[in-house]
């Protein structure tokens, strides 16, 4: 029995058609982890920052009271 096997992952690992089934079933593989991994990962990452953007939106921030409020300490120097 394995003699058989050894055998037969002789003739796998010597047959170049093999080899290169072999490496698109392992980047097929690789894509599929990635892609699940980003609509796992990524629908947290999507749901944070949109709390703080909700944050962000929330606080008044602006270009013209950040000069005027650095205007004012100037001032008050």
């Amino acid at each position: 029995m394995s003699s058989k096997l050894i055998n037969t992952v002789r003739k796998f690992h010597n047959d170049e058609e093999g080899l290169e089934a072999l490496q698109v079933v392992l980047i097929i593989a690789i894509a599929a982890m990635i892609m699940v991994a980003n609509g796992t990962v990524g629908q947290k990452v999507v749901g944070w920052m949109n709390q703080k953007w909700t944050a962000l939106q929330g606080a008044r921030i602006s270009a013209n009271s950040a000069s005027s409020d650095a205007s004012s300490a100037v001032g008050a120097l």
